[in-house]
């Protein structure tokens, strides 16, 4: 009896966790979403070696130039137009790009010949840079803090820490030190996702994990100051009020949210724009009347629309949405996600699999289209629909009960693959017929499945295996 409680219940988180319906909405997606191109190629001839990175977070400058902040990066010699020579070049944990007018020039520590890390590290940890803020001539980055784990996966192996603040006198880019950010006394919270200006605040976004059972995702929470990042913060505490005291924060939503994500302010309205969590390639934005939302999911009460569906590609993944509204075309402003590859060496070959991908947003429209735009990661414009061999019919389904994958209507030659959700493989299988796999051997986490045909032709399935 406990026992069949017990899966009850985790049928019931499933349905919770993954209930993203759509609410009515007036118009059908029209490019909502368009391809930025220009902004993409902007990144093929960067002084000073920079290749391919992931993070893409931006910050507007008082001087109208703008800085870009980069987590993992290549510096080193190009090969071709996307190729690296890796006998002359080297991977480092962050970088920044200066951008003033059609001149982009990279910053990091060391040389060229031997660059290190743009916010340096202890050696036995580094840091991943989040969003930034300008105070006076001091230029402010927040920072996580992330620690080196053996996870078994080339790319994965770290665990992610809590918030520090690196700092640099500016417009010379000069570093001068960087420190924990001490409100901050819950060490399982980051803060600097978002950072957003707004009346007589600015408002610092972060994130918190939170578990039911083994898995675990992070919810939303939002801390504001006055003047300064350097004052005591304030953190909202419920009910449309703000306490001093960090062990008094409350979630602003409960919908699960990736480690990166914008809040625009337009026509006094909020608008949160997201990737999906565990590099599912969908794209979100909600919207709420004040700051603090609440930003829930739709089956909580909150307001949010699929407006992207990003086509799967073999090998590649997306995940981490930013915004950067300081480019605008019309009514719409630009937007990025970042695209991985299960293939690490692939990225001396083609560092498209490890850039981001622009794209033009009209946010009046995204949250009143009731059919998502589908886009793709390679040369095929948004506006021409591919094919889909698969048709329209899913060949996968998964047993929430007894943790069984179904793979139906094969008739030729075919890739499974199952990936958790950070990247790490756990089968790979050619098959050619009906199959069933039990996954009661896999982690017990979110797994992401794909069922590949060719690069055109690729089915992906999310699941929670319980």
């Amino acid at each position: 009896m406990k026992e069949g409680i017990f899966r009850l219940v985790k049928f019931v988180l499933f349905v919770l966790l993954t209930d993203y319906t759509l609410v009515p909405h007036i118009v059908s997606a029209q490019n909502v979403i368009t391809e930025a191109p220009e902004h993409f190629n902007k990144f093929n001839n960067v002084n000073g070696g920079w290749c391919a990175a992931d993070g893409t977070i931006s910050l507007l400058l008082p001087d109208g130039k703008t800085l870009w902040l980069f987590g993992d990066c290549f510096i080193g010699e190009k090969n071709g137009e996307f190729g690296i020579n890796p006998l002359k070049s080297k991977m480092i944990n962050n970088a920044a790009i200066l951008e003033e007018s059609s001149i982009l020039t990279a910053y990091y520590g060391g040389s060229f010949e031997n660059p290190s890390s743009f916010i340096p590290g202890d050696g036995q940890d580094f840091f991943w840079p989040e969003h930034a803020i300008i105070e006076n001539d001091t230029l402010k980055i927040f920072s996580v803090r992330v620690m080196y784990k053996d996870n078994g996966t080339p790319g994965f192996n770290f665990q992610v820490g809590t918030s520090y603040i690196a700092s640099y006198k500016y417009p010379n880019i000069e570093y001068i030190n960087t420190s924990k950010t001490k409100y901050i006394t819950d060490s399982t919270m980051r803060f600097g996702t978002c950072i957003l200006k707004s009346a007589n605040y600015t408002y610092i976004f972060g994130l918190k994990d939170t578990s039911s059972g083994s898995m675990k995702w992070s919810i939303p929470y939002l801390a504001r100051v006055t003047q300064s990042v350097d004052e005591p913060w304030q953190f909202y505490a419920g009910s449309d009020s703000w306490s001093y005291n960090c062990k008094e924060a409350k979630p602003v939503g409960d919908r699960p949210m990736s480690e990166s994500f914008f809040v625009y302010e337009k026509n006094n309205k909020f608008y949160l724009i997201m990737h999906e969590i565990w590099t599912v390639g969908e794209l979100y934005i909600m919207e709420a009347d004040k700051i603090t939302g609440p930003w829930n999911r739709s089956s909580t009460g909150g307001t949010e629309t699929r407006f992207a569906i990003i086509k799967p590609h073999t090998n590649n993944f997306s995940y981490n949405l930013f915004a950067h509204p300081q480019f605008q075309n019309g009514e719409k402003i630009l937007i990025s996600f970042n695209v991985n590859t299960n293939d690490f060496n692939s990225i001396y070959s083609d560092t498209r699999n490890y850039r981001a991908r622009f794209f033009w947003l009209s946010v009046d429209e995204a949250v009143r289209t009731s059919i998502p735009d589908t886009i793709s990661l390679f040369d095929v414009p948004s506006s021409i629909p591919e094919n889909k061999e698969f048709g329209s019919d899913s060949k996968l389904s998964f047993n929430q009960l007894s943790n069984e994958l179904n793979v139906k209507d094969i008739f030729r030659p075919t890739i499974l693959r199952i990936l958790g959700i950070d990247g790490k493989q756990y089968l790979n299988l050619k098959i050619s017929h009906e199959t069933t796999i039990n996954c009661s051997n896999l982690p017990k986490t979110i797994l992401i499945i794909q069922l590949i045909q060719n690069e055109r032709s690729v089915e992906t399935l999310k699941v929670f295996n319980l």
